[in-house]
């Protein structure tokens, strides 16, 4: 749904731990380092509230996105790929009909579940993504942020995930001669860790359609961000909410 993630070749991580430090305010000798490719270089010292020479290409949404993955770098995931050109302008396109079909019950619930497939760069203007993972962990991750130009749908993106949470908790998908439980629940999560936050579990296990999905949203200032994990199971183990909230936070440190 809302953590969908695409398919295609992954590009090895090329960020430093200087990188996070610089990404994150912390200060240090300048030196020269690498955002993962399809970045311009940055150096140590750039910020989003000072951007040097290095950094003149990236606007605050690609800086916040390079933060987060420079923290999802250092909690072990290696590998990422940055979403861009026709990917992240698809990616700005609301998804139609995704249900493709399925019967929902209770039927008032599958407008809710259609409008979990809800990302911030949906809201139009500046944005970015990249994903993340590593082979020693099943489930892949995103950190999405963008400028937000539309606080009504934002605010409506945070009702869709209040009534998952509560009147459609659980909800009975059918599919031709297939019954899949999907369900939801709201992940532990630190006191102003997210200001929306989800786990949903579609099918069980052993079914076709089994997935599972964790998304966490904060907004900044002018900015918001998204944290996503994407797995057939495993993923209501605290430590991917810990994870997520971790990458979130130093995505937002860029934000103002």
């Amino acid at each position: 749904m809302a953590a969908r993630t695409k398919t295609g070749a992954l590009r090895t991580l090329a960020l430093t731990l200087a990188l996070g430090l610089a990404l994150a305010g912390c200060a240090g000798a300048p030196q020269a380092v690498e955002l993962p490719e399809g970045h311009a270089p940055l150096p140590a010292d750039a910020s989003a509230a000072t951007p040097s020479a290095g950094a003149a290409e990236l606007n605050v949404s690609e800086l916040s996105v390079a933060s987060g993955i420079s923290m999802a770098a250092r909690l072990g995931f290696d590998k990422a790929r940055v979403i861009s050109g026709t990917e992240l302008t698809d990616l700005k396109k609301a998804p139609e009909d995704t249900l493709g079909g399925v019967a929902v019950l209770p039927t008032q619930c599958a407008d809710v579940i259609e409008s979990l497939n809800w990302s911030p760069v949906q809201m139009g203007a500046e944005g970015a993504r990249t994903d993340f993972l590593t082979e020693k962990i099943p489930a892949t991750g995103s950190v999405e942020v963008a400028k937000i130009t539309d606080k009504s749908a934002l605010e409506a993106h945070y009702a869709t995930v209040l009534a998952m949470l509560t009147e459609c908790k659980k909800v009975t998908l059918h599919q031709e001669t297939e019954t899949v439980p999907f369900t939801t629940e709201k992940p532990v999560l630190k006191d102003g860790d997210a200001d929306s936050a989800i786990l949903w579990t579609r099918g069980r296990q052993g079914q076709g359609m089994r997935q599972q999905a964790l998304v966490l949203i904060k907004a900044k200032g002018d900015y918001v961000g998204m944290v996503s994990f994407i797995a057939a199971d495993g993923l209501n183990a605290p430590e991917f909410s810990q994870m997520a909230a971790q990458v979130l936070d130093a995505a937002l440190t860029q934000a103002r």
